[in-house]
């Protein structure tokens, strides 16, 4: 339907314009008058007549002697509020406001029943069908004006609130997935300045060597570059419902597991990490098609017990997450450079995704400000989606890595040349036959635990 439009003040029982009846009779809305547009529903003319001596000065007014003729008005007219008779021919006010609420363009203009039907039953009913008032003919007329303009002024704030709640539910979306967002505008004490432990999962991505990219693009090309890679990265996370924390530059820190509750955190940061990288050859091939180099997002997740909230002041805070299981997600993250890997995360991230993903263990490790070392896993596709080749790679990996970890250097090492022939560049693979190498030669001590060091961030 158009928006305000204007309607003529003429009465029923008038010959209009062009040979239209007044009801008819639509006029464009000069745009400097502001006046709210009223139509008003009544077979009898002397009603009409008052109705447009009382309102005809405050506002624009229409009329319509039925209610066939009074949705042949509404076709081309949103009016602002509506009065409405009850006793009518062919259809009651009762039917007609039925049609009203039942119909998505129509539901919320307020209606006002205004009939000299005045049972307390009848003011029941017509309450009850979602009319905002019921008033009783004959009325008063500055009575009338009032009540009119109240509920134009809650019409108007309404009409003003859901501005406000669309344009927080778009703000709040941004970060959070609809879901979250449903739950936090139902619950608003969410929002409050503190925090809560609770296990969960945190994921940090990085772009490597994204100095380098961005050397050799304009800044009109690298802001189009950043907007649609972190955009596309984004809908993967909020789309596992997952909460996104911040963006610092090119890198993502998000969380899954708050402010919602859910259970399986663990397996959708996983199984986000595998969409993410899946997008990323799309992106790849429409940015390397204008001479830009590829993106190779590296990524690393954890799960434990974190504290999330609202951190900082009442004026300025930040939904967010951090303890050490946060501290040691960022860390994974940097570890990926080390083995040439794209999705790392702990054995505690592992435990919790019911053996869903293809993975591979690697190193016992320690890292910078976290003494306890942790175990490493590369995150390599979902179980279900994983070629055979890939999972035979996977377990002669493992074979050969149980061998080296047994201290058995030249059996290790034949295993790992073994899958340096199935696949050249497989970064873990040469790393563990050089230190076969390494260690044939010259042996660890006995006391050797296998914990690799990583202490510096």
């Amino acid at each position: 339907m158009p928006g305000p439009g204007g309607v003529g003040r003429g009465l029923c029982g008038e010959q209009g314009a062009g040979g239209r009846e007044p009801w008819e009779r639509v006029q464009t809305k000069n745009m400097e008058n502001e006046k709210k547009l009223i139509i008003m529903i009544d077979d009898n003319i002397t009603n009409l007549r008052l109705g447009e001596n009382v309102l005809s000065e405050h506002f624009d007014l229409a009329t319509a002697p039925s209610a066939a003729k009074f949705f042949k008005l509404l076709e081309k007219n949103d009016p602002d509020l509506i009065l409405l008779d009850i006793d009518m021919p062919e259809m009651d006010g009762y039917e007609t406001i039925k049609i009203l609420k039942s119909k998505q363009e129509t539901k919320d203009i307020p209606v006002i029943f205004l009939t000299a039907k005045s049972e307390s039953e009848d003011e029941l009913e017509g309450l009850s069908l979602g009319a905002v008032d019921y008033i009783t003919k004959p009325f008063q007329p500055s009575l009338l004006l009032k009540r009119i303009e109240v509920h134009l002024l809650v019409q108007e704030q309404q009409r003003t609130l859901q501005y406000f709640n669309d344009n927080l539910y778009k703000a709040l979306s941004t970060y959070l997935s609809g879901e979250v967002v449903d739950e936090i505008i139902a619950d608003p004490t969410r929002l409050q300045l503190g925090g809560v432990k609770r296990h969960m999962s945190a994921m940090f991505t990085d772009i490597r060597n994204f100095t380098s990219i961005a050397e050799v693009l304009t800044p009109e090309q690298l802001v189009e570059l950043l907007n649609n890679y972190l955009s596309a990265m984004s809908d993967i996370i909020l789309e596992q419902k997952g909460t996104i924390d911040k963006f610092v530059g090119d890198a993502i820190i998000s969380f899954f597991g708050a402010p919602m509750e859910l259970p399986d955190h663990a397996m959708r940061a996983c199984t986000a990490a595998i969409k993410m990288k899946r997008i990323e050859a799309t992106v790849n091939k429409n940015i390397t098609k204008n001479g830009m180099l590829p993106i190779f997002t590296r990524i690393g997740i954890n799960t434990g017990e974190m504290v999330v909230g609202n951190m900082g002041t009442e004026k300025k805070m930040n939904y967010t997450v951090i303890g050490n299981a946060v501290n040691l997600a960022a860390r994974i993250e940097g570890i990926n450079k080390q083995y040439g890997t794209s999705i790392l995360c702990t054995e505690n991230t592992i435990k919790e995704t019911d053996g869903k993903f293809l993975s591979r263990r690697l190193d016992l490790v320690r890292v910078a400000g976290i003494n306890e070392p942790v175990r490493i896993y590369e995150v390599l596709e979902t179980n279900a989606d994983a070629p055979a080749a890939l999972h035979n790679m996977v377990n002669l990996f493992h074979k050969a890595q149980l061998l080296f970890e047994s201290r058995d250097w030249e059996e290790a090492e034949k295993l790992f040349n073994q899958l340096l022939e199935l696949s050249p560049d497989d970064e873990p693979s040469i790393i563990y036959r050089d230190r076969c190498e390494h260690y044939y030669q010259s042996p660890p001590d006995r006391d050797w635990d296998g914990i690799v060091n990583f202490l510096e961030k």
